[in-house]
């Protein structure tokens, strides 16, 4: 305990001995070497150094006391009954919360499958909603269609009707047009005509006259004789001598007269 202390102060001294040695070097290094006047020198000689003080040593840590070993503590039947029923108890709680959970997730997933099949049944219904729209839709652009299709027939059929109505009306006006005035030339014709004495009975002399646009004859043919050839003649001169002879107006009628015009004379 002494010996360890009086190395440390001999340990001090020789490195404060080194540290003033390593000042004086570096004094002597810094120092200018310039002649400077020689001025006396003093030191201080210490023959040994001074004792340091002493160093009290550290306490030593007072031994702690060893515990003494706790006492298992006795356990009756009773305690450990009740600690059964205990976790007894626990378990079947625990049990039960299992059981609440897993019909909770049962109960979930019930509502989620029935959530799904209510917007599936949803989804269908207005699907088959939609279909019925697009077909009664569809029906209507038919039905109406075809409404368009029987107006536009019955127009058509109405416009081909009047056509053929007014067609027929003027044909009838053209052939009333036509037999006026073939009864208008044959009277004509028939004002020149000489009956001669010699006729017996009431023959029927067929001609046919082709006329110029003017009404003037340009031709006259023998169609059917009347068997008395003087009749025959005069009835050819007749029609020469009316020409020219009256003609309508409108062209269609008037194109009959000119293509050909059949003509039928008899005595009386």
């Amino acid at each position: 305990m002494i010996a360890a202390p009086r190395f440390q102060h001999l340990s001090s001294g020789g490195l404060a001995l080194v540290i003033h040695g390593l000042f004086l070097l570096a004094l002597v290094v810094s120092m200018s070497w310039k002649n400077m006047p020689h001025l006396p020198v003093q030191a201080d000689l210490w023959a040994a150094l001074p004792e340091p003080p002493p160093v009290e040593p550290e306490p030593l840590p007072e031994p702690q006391p060893t515990p003494a070993p706790e006492a298992k503590p006795q356990v009756s039947e009773a305690d450990i009954a009740l600690k059964k029923a205990e976790l007894e108890k626990k378990r079947q709680a625990e049990a039960e919360l299992r059981q609440q959970e897993e019909a909770r997730k049962l109960e979930e997933k019930r509502l989620a499958e029935e959530k799904a099949r209510r917007e599936e049944e949803e989804r269908a219904e207005r699907e088959r909603i939609e279909q019925i729209k697009k077909k009664e839709q569809a029906r209507r652009q038919m039905e109406q269609e075809m409404a368009r299709q029987m107006q536009a027939d019955l127009e058509r059929e109405a416009d081909q009707v009047k056509a053929m109505q007014e067609q027929a009306a003027r044909m009838e006006r053209r052939e009333k047009v036509i037999e006026d005035f073939k009864q208008r030339i044959q009277a004509k014709v028939q004002s020149y005509v000489r009956v001669p004495q010699r006729i017996t009975g009431n023959p029927e002399a067929v001609f046919q006259v082709t006329l110029l646009a003017n009404g003037e004859v340009r031709n006259v043919s023998l169609l059917k004789s009347s068997g008395q050839p003087l009749y025959d003649e005069e009835v050819e001169r007749a029609i020469l001598k009316a020409s020219p002879l009256p003609l309508p107006n409108e062209k269609e009628a008037a194109a009959v007269f000119r293509s050909g015009l059949v003509l039928k004379f008899r005595p009386n």
